[in-house]
């Protein structure tokens, strides 16, 4: 099969479908990138829901195969096109090391996601996104306090800074999937003030040093700059918009 049949829906700003985008990047996979407009509720259309009936991105297609969840994505794409000069990002011969990144990646799911996504949700995008009715986060703005999604957020770096003072990535000294998944949160959070330390601010460099250094390390991997130029872009506007009070 060509890998020019790969098919990747999503939002670039959307950070499980930046972390799937970065891996094709690193492991040179032609894709075709499909945008789901949330906005206009098309994640939650019957043609969308049957490819993911979470009503969630990204979902891949490659070929007549269909999957969803950022992570079984980017376990399936490295296990079909990873290639010997990108083992070290999920040692298909060492069980250990593969364990691991397995052991953040869930990690970051259960862990740094609810904190990070669910600030950066409320602080900024439940503000200038038209319309959220159709978005999950109209439930999470309900019925979780923010208070909760702030300490999950400052628990996830605390822990994320104590591994980074240990090793030079989250399982040792290169990167790996557990990395790739867990910078593109990270990314996202400036979206918030920059003068600001976390929960509610971009400023890692002030509380979290290790975490400040390793995003540094992150941002120079092949493919980052590439991938995020959408997400950076909207943090200018987001800037300016909060320069200007309107968030």
């Amino acid at each position: 099969m060509e890998m020019s049949s790969i098919v990747v829906l999503g939002s670039p700003i959307s950070q499980p479908t930046r972390a799937v985008l970065w891996l094709c990047e690193i492991l040179g996979l032609k894709v075709k990138f499909q945008p789901v407009d949330s906005n206009k509720g098309e994640h939650v259309s019957p043609e969308f829901l049957e490819l993911n009936p979470n009503a969630k991105f990204p979902v891949l297609k490659d070929g007549k195969f269909t999957l969803f969840e950022s992570h079984a994505i980017m376990r399936y794409l490295f296990s079909k096109y990873g290639r010997e000069n990108t083992d070290y990002l999920y040692p298909k011969s060492d069980a250990e090391k593969r364990g691991k990144v397995d052991s953040w990646l869930d990690w970051k799911h259960t862990a740094l996601r609810p904190g990070a996504a669910g600030i950066v949700r409320r602080r900024v995008m439940s503000k200038i996104m038209k319309d959220y009715s159709k978005h999950s986060m109209r439930f999470d703005l309900k019925e979780i306090p923010e208070s909760r999604e702030a300490r999950i957020l400052v628990d996830a770096l605390k822990i994320m800074e104590n591994q980074l003072s240990q090793t030079e990535y989250l399982t040792g000294s290169e990167p790996t999937l557990a990395d790739i998944a867990c910078a593109c949160e990270i990314e996202q959070l400036l979206m918030l003030p920059k003068t600001e330390p976390p929960p509610f601010g971009c400023d890692l460099a002030s509380s979290f040093p290790k975490v400040d250094a390793w995003q540094s390390k992150m941002r120079q991997v092949t493919g980052f700059s590439n991938i995020h130029k959408s997400l950076h872009g909207a943090c200018k506007g987001i800037e300016k918009m909060r320069a200007k009070s309107k968030i």
